[in-house]
């Protein structure tokens, strides 16, 4: 929660580490060959007449819609930068492609350093596409990928990083910056010309650390200037092993100021085990963002380690301040030692938190730690735009017996205060297992400060002892009392009777295929007899289809199955 601005320093337009003569521009587009057995001075236009560095790559001048390809299983040394230096003329419809070619991936070990320092530099090129490609840090570099428009007027169009391996990136030691990471996405560019990005595309990557606790940053760092990287994709990358540093505020996927983004298809772990400080880590977080949908993915273990010292969030996946138009559907959070799924509602730069939806999502064991004090949080205020919260599974049965209370299915604070008009809290089954130092269970809403305006409807609750709804300065230790409280109409009080409670796991499948999670984790669809079944409430524009791909009957089951 509570994402931050980029802090970017403001420094001369850099065009890249180009020499001070370059080579002209060749007469047609073509396929250029970079291999360690050969020389700068070949053509570069075959396999055997291939040129040998990275620097003869940066020095060269290239036609629109060429490529550059370093031979596969070879280790290259050196930052590679793309621009309108050396590549003048460029269009989404003709790609400028870097891939590897013959025999496995090519790897490019950067050596540049500083702040603002990238293996690979596209800037202000259109139809920019990274491809089959390893990158790793080799120096003190701070980012993998960095795609900018440091010069352009227009967006630049069509970029893509696909099917690449990229490890090791990370802010440095002592810069008073945030730039670093795997994959940076910029339309706040260092040099202050903030220029716009448009059909962004993410796939397929890995995107990673080498252990749980390398200071790797976040897998994928976008950050626009208003609202100006557009039309994004980030599909089917497996991110893992981001430690973080002590104070980022990043996520294992962060987009920020992007309109129109899908999130999907991804799966993310074992993020942020060095933070002590609070806005981060999160497994998917949005700031300042419109229109985003995430969904199908998988996130779990983002969390301290070994062991809290200090900080907060740890949370599957966040709309933080300033995200409009969102849906958060299909996914599976679990084990994340914050909430697993959270609303920062806060207003930035005028912009109005909301409206967004979370639909059709499990949660397994999240807050494990008692982080954010809810499987789902609301915070830090009432909605001034509409919250829709329907049709979730919320499922805990994790000891919290060092805690004074024990997580709460869902928790608002931290002021009273008015949800917007057309908020809606309907269909989820909460089923808390979770058990404090008293041995008493989570209470199924912390609303300590009393918000109201919401619409509650036809929500399951299950603990096998010693319920509890605290709801402004009353709790409710019994279903009958909230049943007479008329706070919600059609609540539903027992056992959800789910097929293999508490042992959904981690799913297994191949994030690329793009295929899932779905239908990981069969746990929590509904036994015979349960009482969610054709217990819930219609909810008009519902998407369709529940977690598993089922169709949603006029009267839905409360829940994530709900077809």
């Amino acid at each position: 929660m509570r994402a931050k601005a980029l802090t970017l320093a403001i420094v001369p337009v850099v065009l890249g580490c180009l020499p001070a003569t370059t080579v002209a521009a060749h007469a047609a587009t073509a396929t250029y060959y970079v291999s360690p057995s050969g020389s700068d001075s070949n053509t570069g236009l075959s396999p055997a007449q291939a040129w040998k560095t990275v620097a003869k790559v940066n020095g060269s001048t290239f036609p629109q819609g060429s490529s550059v390809s370093f031979e596969g299983g070879q280790t290259f040394t050196g930052c590679l930068v793309f621009n309108s230096v050396n590549v003048p003329s460029s269009s989404a419809s003709t790609p400028f492609v870097v891939n590897s070619y013959g025999t496995g991936q090519a790897t490019l070990s950067s050596n540049c350093t500083g702040d603002y320092s990238a293996a690979v530099t596209a800037d202000n090129v259109s139809g920019f596409q990274l491809t089959g490609l390893k990158v790793v840090n080799g120096s003190t570099t701070a980012a993998g990928v960095l795609l900018e428009n440091q010069n352009g007027t227009a967006a630049t169009q069509g970029l893509a990083v696909s099917g690449s391996d990229i490890s090791g990136f990370s802010t440095p030691a002592g810069s008073s910056s945030s730039f670093g990471g795997e994959i940076m996405i910029l339309g706040y560019a260092v040099n202050g010309h903030s220029g716009p990005l448009n059909n962004v595309q993410i796939r397929h990557n890995k995107l990673h650390g080498a252990s749980v606790t390398s200071p790797d940053g976040p897998g994928i760092y976008g950050w626009g200037s208003g609202e100006n990287i557009t039309d994004v994709t980030v599909e089917g990358n497996t991110v893992y092993n981001l430690g973080m540093p002590a104070k980022d505020t990043g996520a294992g996927i962060t987009g920020n100021g992007w309109d129109g983004a899908v999130i999907q298809h991804n799966v993310i772990h074992d993020v942020g085990a060095n933070v002590t400080s609070c806005g981060g880590a999160s497994g998917i977080e949005t700031y300042t963002s419109n229109n985003v949908t995430i969904r199908y993915n998988e996130v779990y273990n983002v969390q301290p380690y070994p062991a809290f010292t200090a900080g907060c969030d740890w949370d599957g996946i966040d709309l933080d301040g300033g995200t409009t138009n969102s849906v958060v559907e299909y996914n599976y959070t679990h084990h994340n030692a914050g909430s697993g799924l959270l609303a920062y509602t806060s207003t930035v730069d005028s912009k109005v938190w909301g409206p967004n939806t979370y639909r059709y999502n499990i949660s397994e064991n999240d807050d494990w730690a008692k982080i954010q004090g809810g499987l789902m949080t609301v915070v830090p205020n009432a909605p001034k735009n509409a919250l829709s919260v329907y049709g979730n599974t919320f499922f805990t049965n994790v000891a919290q017996s060092t805690k004074s209370t024990a997580s709460a299915c869902f928790n608002f604070g931290y002021s009273a205060g008015t949800w917007a008009g057309g908020s809606l809290i309907a269909d989820n089954i909460c089923d808390m297992g979770n058990r404090d130092q008293y041995g008493h269970p989570g209470q199924f809403y912390y609303n300590a400060y009393g918000q109201t305006g919401m619409t509650l409807s036809h929500n399951l609750y299950y603990a096998a002892s010693s319920p509890a709804w605290r709801w402004g300065g009353t709790t409710y230790s019994t279903f009958a009392a909230w049943q007479a409280a008329g706070v919600e109409t059609g609540p539903v009080f027992g056992d959800p009777l789910f097929t293999s409670p508490g042992t959904g796991g981690t799913c297994a499948w191949t994030p690329s295929s793009g295929a899932g999670p779905q239908p990981c984790p069969q746990a929590y669809t509904l036994a015979s007899g349960s009482p969610a079944a054709g217990s819930g409430v219609a909810v008009s524009g519902n998407g369709g289809v529940d977690y598993y791909q089922n169709a949603i009957p006029g009267t839905p089951n409360i829940g994530a199955d709900a077809g």
